[in-house]
């Protein structure tokens, strides 16, 4: 006795009433959402905020945004970063986020879960407006900060190490990070730059302050400083201030062994003399 037949039409059963079920979605496993909500705070929420409200103008909100719900397009811009100009629920974002190549595979599929459950959020509590930075830093004082002359308290590096902004230039640092001269407007004013520098995202700039993070009133000191250095001028080029120090040394050096050259002659001219 054959049970092929048999067989066969328990297996076209068994499509037939699979094909019939309605279409299942994947969802995020709850381990890899309660994972990702830690990954999110520690990295994202200083922008896009506790729920992924966001910052209208500032820092786009996940929450209700279709794009949260894409996994490959929220991998990516985890991974590789995204610089506007975006539209988000109808507002423009023209910003920079910097790509998260600190955290391990794991970490950013457990973001990229945590975010999924965020696009179907309300965003009707999304703030209408920018809030006040409540007490603006010192200009002055910033700028001793980024310069190094006075100390972070929690003893982390001196911004200068690395970059130039407005007036303030050196003779390496800029080489190892961008001009940030225009930081303050990239990076979405006030609220924006705050946020970015109590949690920042680059690579460079993460190990050097999770430790040592800035305070309040440093934060507040530095982004008043960005916020005035473009309509500071900029320095000389460090490559002509080393053109011109070279210059001004080889023709001290020239002059030094002329003079001294000129003072063995008369020397040895005595010399001679005194032995007539």
């Amino acid at each position: 006795m054959s049970f092929r037949p048999v067989i066969g039409v328990g297996a076209l059963a068994l499509f037939l009433t699979a094909a019939s079920l309605p279409a299942q979605t994947a969802q995020p496993l709850a381990q890899d959402v309660a994972a990702g909500a830690v990954v999110y705070a520690d990295n994202c929420a200083s922008c896009h905020q506790a729920g992924g409200l966001g910052l209208v103008g500032t820092f786009p909100p996940l929450a209700g945004n279709p794009n949260a719900a894409d996994a490959g397009y929220v991998e990516d811009v985890v991974r590789n970063g995204l610089s506007g100009p975006i539209e988000v629920l109808d507002v423009t974002y023209d910003g920079t986020m910097a790509s998260f190549g600190n955290l391990s595979d794991d970490e950013v599929s457990a973001v990229v879960a945590y975010v999924a459950t965020l696009a179907d959020a309300d965003p009707s509590s999304t703030p209408t407006e920018e809030p006040e930075v409540v007490e603006p830093g010192d200009i002055g004082e910033g700028r001793d900060l980024f310069i190094g002359s006075d100390r972070l308290d929690n003893g982390g590096a001196a911004c200068v190490g690395c970059h130039t902004a407005g007036d303030v230039g050196n003779l390496g640092g800029w080489s190892l990070g961008p001009d940030i001269t225009s930081s303050h407007e990239t990076l979405g004013g006030d609220v924006g730059l705050t946020a970015w520098l109590s949690n920042p995202a680059s690579d460079t700039m993460r190990p050097l302050f999770t430790d040592r993070p800035m305070t309040d009133d440093e934060i507040a000191d530095i982004v008043a400083f960005l916020a005035d250095t473009p309509e500071q001028s900029k320095p000389t080029d460090p490559g002509d201030g080393l053109i011109y120090a070279g210059v001004a040394g080889l023709i001290v050096l020239i002059g030094g062994m002329a003079i001294a050259w000129r003072g063995m002659r008369q020397t040895y001219v005595e010399r001679l003399r005194s032995k007539r």
